[in-house]
């Protein structure tokens, strides 16, 4: 069989093929590894940015999340003197009657009961009644008209020192409102920057994401490509050394032929 097979070329045909089968064995394991490769690369660096859009979203929402809190702590102590100045505004708007008839006239009974100014109005009373005893004109006319012309010297004294309180303590929570203001105004361009640079990161990555795909596309074609051409090569390589070996039975027998020939001439000599 060995010395048959060797004339005849089935031997060497035998070979080829086992050989072409090697190749397209070991071909096709290296082509399913550099996939394989290819498609790990492509999930890892995929995966990887997903893990860095999460961490964008998260960070800025931890900043702006930090960022409210901190202007929340300072609105909250800027509060008393905007809740005292709104309160103190209401109640100078109530003297003037800019709210009306009976929040006026509600206005001047707390302000006439005020204990401080009955106090104070007593207070100068007592003092007028010392003098005009001193003079002996207590129970005068003249006496009852001082007592009288102070009153109403002290009590719009009083009035306009206690509007002038309310309209300065108002000017604190007009302030304090603006410093509110500004908090909340600063804060609300302080997120807008940050939600403009967050979508121009994660635009970015989606960039990049969108490369890779265009990459990884691009090396699995190549791959395909290179794959299709190997084993066309191997293909037309095999199909060469079969049409080879189909000639080795008629070149062997030419060349027995010759050499009985010479054998022959050889022995009529």
């Amino acid at each position: 069989m060995g010395f048959l097979g060797s004339l005849t070329g089935s031997s060497q045909r035998k070979d080829i093929r086992k050989a072409y089968n090697e190749s397209t064995d070991i071909l096709n394991q290296g082509y399913g590894q550099a996939q394989g490769n290819l498609t790990s690369g492509y999930n890892g660096a995929n995966s990887a940015y997903d893990t860095a859009t999460g961490n964008i979203n998260q960070g800025y929402g931890n900043a702006l999340s930090a960022l409210g809190k901190g202007v929340n702590q300072a609105v909250e102590t800027y509060q008393p003197w905007y809740q005292s100045g709104t309160q103190a505004n209401t109640m100078y708007g109530n003297a003037l009657g800019l709210n009306g008839a009976a929040q006026q006239a509600q206005f001047m009974r707390g302000y006439k009961a005020n204990p401080f100014m009955q106090a104070n109005n007593d207070f100068a009373t007592r003092a007028i009644m010392q003098q005009m005893n001193a003079r002996g004109m207590s129970g005068s006319g003249t006496a009852a008209a001082a007592v009288a012309q102070e009153s109403m010297r002290r009590g719009a004294d009083d009035y306009n020192n206690y509007l002038g309180h309310l309209s300065g303590v108002s000017g604190q929570g007009l302030q304090a409102a603006g410093q509110i203001g500004g908090l909340y105004a600063q804060q609300g361009k302080d997120t807008a920057n940050m939600y403009a640079q967050q979508g121009s990161d994660l635009a970015n990555i989606s960039g990049q994401r969108a490369n890779l795909g265009w990459q990884y596309g691009q090396g699995q074609a190549g791959l395909n490509t290179d794959l299709a051409a190997t084993r066309a090569g191997n293909r037309i390589n095999y199909g060469n050394a079969r049409a080879q070996s189909r000639g080795i039975l008629g070149n062997n027998l030419m060349g027995l032929l010759g050499a009985g020939i010479n054998a022959y001439s050889a022995f009529k000599r």
